[in-house]
């Protein structure tokens, strides 16, 4: 069965999507191509976790000058509502290539966003016959400790039903606050998601609970693909680092590796126009260095890229303690004196006054309490050594409270620089 591909329109692309079934599972799709293109390899956009369709419309409007787009929401993702819990990366990546046989798609290019980059790269290394061009756009291969931290923690929330702060650590996980001022991510657009994350259904509060289980379950992805490939992030991504990114684009014998200036996880929604130019460029066959508003690095320059999503600072008045807490009533099981050896907005180092302490036990319930300046930040703690140093994230689940501590850590009364060297000095002046 060919593929039934319609002119693109902006009402065309809000319409019910179409359907193909491969078994018990349900493809949701939409097919656009202008007549003199429909003969191309069209591209294939997998998306991430919540976007719909309309989401990608600008997407369409620029890649369908040139190619076909066909828009893709497989079992659990997009707005697909099929509940697919057992359904893996490979297995979604298996689906999408009987998608592809089904309709009569001999060669396709596919493009990857966010959770969708896993499965179109799987695509591309299992399907080599059938991948032309790849594009992936914050990849995830093996994930950090502490990344996982993150997920795990946010499906344990949604878990409890706690949605207000669920909603809000969705957006203090996903933005990155350390750089609002160069990404130009706006109030609006900020409560905008907290309402869509707030106002989730049943439905996609179960899927989100999926896919995020889906994320932790990989450990690596099976092969790297061969084809032509594009891999892209935005310079401030904290959710997908650059350099996890990078170390992608290294494995991949034929891939280019670009970061979009002034971007955060999701460029081609913030950096649109860019990130529109970089992909159409990419896909016709030409040279990315006309592309302005990215910066390109070659295979040799990918281990100098910056490892940390943000500065380290040095507060001025380092004491402080750590507690961990029950929330089953009001207990404490322990009340540590603590030295704060560095901090960010994301985390901070401490050392114990004492060793003793248990991952185990203590990973997800303490809480690093400061006088000067007065502040409490809930702790995930990946790890531990025997000299009695914690590495610790922030449990950031208020908007708020997060905006407070982004100022105060601008605040050279309390907090300093600290140079390669090992010398601190003030952050302004």
């Amino acid at each position: 069965m060919a593929i039934r591909y319609q002119e693109y329109t902006r009402s065309a692309i809000k319409a019910a999507p179409f359907q193909l079934w491969v078994g018990q599972w349900r493809i949701d799709y939409l097919a656009f191509s202008h007549p003199d293109n429909a003969h191309k390899p069209p591209l294939l956009v997998v998306g991430g976790a919540f976007q719909n369709f309309t989401s990608y419309k600008y997407c369409v409007e620029r890649i369908y000058q040139d190619f076909p787009v066909v828009l893709v929401d497989l079992p659990s993702l997009g707005n697909n509502t099929q509940i697919a819990p057992d359904l893996s990366m490979e297995d979604l990546a298996d689906l999408l290539y009987e998608f592809t046989c089904q309709s009569g798609l001999e060669k396709v290019h596919l493009m990857g966003l966010s959770l969708g980059s896993a499965v179109a790269s799987t695509f591309a290394y299992k399907y080599p016959r059938t991948t032309d061009k790849l594009i992936v756009a914050g990849i995830v291969t093996r994930p950090r400790k502490s990344w996982r931290m993150l997920v795990e923690e946010s499906v344990r929330v949604l878990e409890q039903g706690r949605m207000d702060e669920f909603s809000q650590a969705v957006v203090l996980y996903l933005v990155n606050y350390d750089k609002m001022k160069e990404t130009g991510i706006t109030p609006t657009a900020r409560k905008l998601f907290y309402r869509q994350m707030k106002q989730l259904s049943d439905n996609e509060r179960e899927r989100y609970k999926i896919n995020g289980r889906r994320l932790l379950s990989v450990e690596g992805l099976l092969g790297y693909p061969e084809c032509d490939t594009l891999v892209t992030t935005g310079e401030f991504d904290s959710f997908t680092l650059p350099w996890e990114n990078a170390s992608f684009a290294e494995k991949c014998p034929n891939a280019q590796f670009t970061l979009i200036k002034g971007a955060d996880h999701l460029p081609q929604l913030e950096k649109r126009e860019v990130s529109l130019d970089l992909f159409s460029t990419f896909l016709r066959g030409e040279s990315l260095e006309r592309v302005q508003g990215i910066r390109r690095f070659g295979k040799g320059e990918y281990q100098r890229i910056e490892r940390r999503r943000a500065e380290r600072l040095v507060p001025c008045n380092n004491h402080g303690y750590v507690t961990s807490e029950s929330r089953v009533g009001d207990r404490f099981r322990f009340n540590k004196p603590v030295q704060v050896v560095d901090i960010n907005f994301f985390g901070c180092l401490i050392k114990l006054s004492e060793p003793g302490f248990s991952i185990a036990d203590h990973a997800r319930d303490c809480t690093l309490y400061m006088e000067s300046p007065e502040l409490k930040l809930e702790l995930l703690v990946f790890d531990y050594d025997d000299a009695g140093y914690l590495r610790c994230l922030f449990k950031h689940g208020n908007i708020q409270a997060a905006e407070r501590f982004t100022e105060l850590l601008k605040n050279s009364e309390y907090f300093l620089h600290q140079d390669s060297e090992g010398n601190v000095h003030r952050i302004y002046g």
